[in-house]
């Protein structure tokens, strides 16, 4: 569905003590002036007491710095801290923070400008994580949620898209009615993004979000498709965000800051989705990794998202995907302990790239105790559902310490069938697997 967002923040109360109140912890500037320069002075004493993590800090960021003639001092440091924050000098960190709490001083008393003013806007989004913040950041265009979730599930090549989203829908739907017209709506809902001026799509760089990128680069690879103007964002960190994990994690004035660094789609951008999207769909995944080894530098942000997508396939050691493999390892190494802890490390720690939610990592737990041989015990016990409670107490069992000293092969504990993008993983048949040490697919 699409919705307008000016009407939207018509509807909202913005200021401190209601809905949007900036003491709240997500909403806080990611930098403060103050900060820095406290973390400039503590790095400077930390270097002249000849602390190994000082001297590596300047060495890596800042070598200049250092010299036989000239001890550092604060300005020296303030340069390291600028550069660890992604900038080229302080003073370009300075200008950056006092940007951020102007537009935030105008989110908060409800006079921003409309960015998007100037023409029909479309934004479009995997979720609906920053409708509301744009909304508050002032932006009057209209926002369109496209979800489709293609990461996990079959995502097969089909005669139709009918056909497609018919399959999408068995997969994702879970008992719940209704998904299939919510999923077939959004698709509809695309078609109408030719009617703009402008459409801007908003993602990051994980793999949900560039899969997703992906499928709509195909699509609008079609002139007839696309607005007059094409533009995206793939989002790899922020200022002041020490792990960013994505947009939702954002205050709405730095929404407002991202404006800035939209670019247009060119045409090769639209190649580079259309090749990408038709590997992510085909059974077999060689092709997905010629794009991974060959990269993709014209969209730095999709060839990565492509190749923690191919790590999902069983690897030739154990059989398990990378998202098992490291669930396995957490369990090792902490111990026994509930679903939704599991969940933090997992996503906060231990994932390299994150790009799931808790609910559609929990399905992944489930599978693992679920087996013939299970690899982990939900409750003492196997998982009785597709999830599992985030309360649940989940401990490695013995088969699973094979397995991650590859002594075992999950997929002869005939595990429940899965998909990594059109390739469908099954025990009971030859399986596209992943080798790690050689960078490579092929079936055993």
């Amino acid at each position: 569905m699409i919705v307008n967002l000016a009407q939207l923040r018509r509807q909202r109360t913005v200021g401190v003590g209601t809905e949007f109140d900036p003491a709240h912890p997500g909403r806080r500037n990611p930098l403060s002036l103050e900060q820095q320069k406290k973390r400039a002075k503590d790095l400077l004493h930390a270097l002249r007491s000849n602390e190994e993590n000082a001297i590596a800090r300047f060495q890596r960021h800042a070598p200049e710095r250092l010299s036989e003639e000239k001890s550092p001092r604060l300005h020296d440091a303030q340069q390291v801290i600028a550069r660890e924050n992604g900038f080229r000098k302080w003073t370009d960190l300075k200008a950056h923070i006092d940007r951020i709490c102007v537009e935030q001083q105008a989110t908060l008393e409800g006079r921003p400008s409309a960015l998007d003013g100037a023409d029909r806007t479309l934004h479009i989004r995997c979720g609906q994580d920053i409708m509301h913040d744009l909304a508050l950041a002032g932006f009057n265009g209209d926002f369109l949620s496209f979800a489709d979730i293609y990461v996990e599930g079959p995502v097969p090549r089909t005669q139709s898209l009918e056909e497609f989203v018919r399959i999408r829908a068995d997969y994702l739907e879970q008992g719940y009615p209704g998904v299939f017209e919510e999923l077939y709506g959004s698709y509809q809902d695309l078609e109408r993004a030719r009617d703009y001026a402008v459409a801007n799509i908003w993602m990051e760089h994980d793999s949900h979000d560039q899969l997703i990128l992906a499928r709509l680069l195909y699509f609008f690879s079609e002139v007839t498709a696309r607005p007059p103007r094409l533009r995206m964002i793939n989002v790899t960190h922020f200022p002041g965000v020490e792990r960013f994990v994505g947009l939702g994690q954002l205050p709405p004035q730095a929404l407002r800051i991202l404006w800035d660094d939209f670019e247009d789609v060119t045409e090769t951008h639209l190649l580079i989705g259309k090749r990408a999207w038709q590997a992510i769909t085909s059974p077999d995944p060689e092709t997905l990794m010629e794009i991974v080894k060959t990269g993709t530098p014209a969209l730095p942000t999709m060839a990565p998202a492509l190749e923690r997508h191919v790590r999902q396939l069983p690897s030739v050691q154990n059989g398990l995907s990378m998202t098992q493999q490291l669930t396995l390892k957490i369990l090792s190494d902490k111990g026994g302990m509930t679903a939704a802890r599991l969940w933090g490390w997992y996503n906060g720690q231990y994932e390299p790239r994150p790009f799931m939610g808790d609910t559609s990592y929990w399905r992944v737990v489930a599978d693992l105790s679920k087996a013939d041989k299970p690899a982990v015990s939900v409750d003492g016990q196997r998982a009785e559902t597709e999830n599992v409670h985030p309360r649940s107490e989940v401990k490695l069992l013995p088969f699973g310490e094979r397995l991650l000293r590859n002594e075992a092969d999950w997929l002869t504990a005939k595990p429940a069938e899965r998909w990594v993008g059109g390739v469908r993983i099954y025990w009971e048949k030859p399986n596209w697997r992943f080798d790690e040490t050689h960078g490579t697919v092929h079936q055993r």
